[in-house]
């Protein structure tokens, strides 16, 4: 049965409710409304959750305080700041190597030829390759004004080389590309990360859904992922389907190993700075520093 949404709260009745509602500790309720103001209720209503009374949902444990709330959500915008340049390093690279064996391999304008890649369809019967161009062609107008598009757009008469135009692509799109290259092309480039082609289009998937969690402002913090990287065999002790398997696939790709121990004490700090993130609820196990530690090997 549909029901009717809520009426809306100003901030005093939304303290109110939060404080008779659901038992939250809220002590000054000036802070409380700079926090509501700063933080949606609903956004900040979702770092509660596993937080409630076992024999009523409702309720939460004693001592929970909306500041306990809002220093998990500061705890979650610093991780979405970490794990993001990882991933754009990682992104980078990818394209660097699809572009590049792509290119030498079958030449400049290999992205716009069906006949290198396989014939796959989407679950709605539409040819990947078609789409993924279709894609792209959208880029090409919205970005109109780009210096880039206007060179080639200017001096090859709408022609692009790979090598510029995978700088076009979403990470969707490059995941979407990489899917449908032959086999032996997807060896290529899995070699490169040290793994097998069925293993790296998974971890891509995982990747791609927490890049977009982070740059859309969402939640990492005890959210479950619908993607869930395939790990080998001495980290499946520690699959999950939270964000712990994607940080060990993103550590495994890695090259940059300056920037991974950048990412790692990083990591280190925040989770002290915030000792009211409960490790458990992102997947961490206890060993989890040693783990995610660099290898310089």
């Amino acid at each position: 049965m549909i029901q009717p949404l809520k009426e809306p709260k100003d901030y005093a009745e939304q303290i109110k409710h939060l404080r008779k509602e659901h038992q939250l500790l809220i002590v000054d309720d000036a802070r409380a409304e700079i926090i509501l103001r700063r933080v949606n209720y609903y956004r900040l209503s979702a770092y509660g959750i596993g937080l409630y009374k076992p024999e009523n949902k409702e309720h939460f444990i004693d001592g929970i305080s909306i500041e306990h709330l809002y220093s998990l959500y500061q705890f979650d915008c610093c991780l979405r700041n970490l794990i993001l340049p990882v991933i754009e390093a990682l992104e980078i690279e990818l394209r660097a190597a699809i572009s590049q064996h792509l290119a030498i391999t079958y030449g400049p304008e290999a992205h716009k030829d069906p006949s290198i890649f396989q014939m796959k369809y989407t679950k709605a019967g539409k040819n990947i390759h078609a789409l993924t161009m279709e894609k792209f062609d959208n880029a090409v107008i919205k970005g109109a004004n780009m210096p880039c598009v206007k060179h080639h757009n200017q001096k090859y008469g709408g022609h692009f080389p790979i090598w510029a135009a995978v700088e076009l692509f979403t990470f969707g799109m490059l995941s979407s590309l990489y899917s449908i290259m032959q086999p032996s092309d997807q060896d290529v480039i899995a070699t490169l990360y040290r793994t097998k082609r069925g293993y790296l289009q998974g971890w891509l998937l995982a990747l791609i859904e927490v890049r977009n969690i982070c740059a859309h402002y969402g939640r990492i913090y005890n959210m479950p992922m619908a993607q869930q990287p395939y790990l080998y065999r001495e980290y499946q002790p520690y699959s999950s389907n939270k964000v712990f398997p994607v940080l060990l696939t993103m550590k495994r790709m890695n090259s940059d190993k300056d920037l991974w121990a950048r990412f790692h004490q990083g990591l280190i700090d925040l989770i002290r700075k915030h000792p009211e993130a409960k490790l458990e609820f992102m997947g961490f196990p206890p060993n989890w520093i040693r783990l995610l530690e660099v290898d310089r090997r």
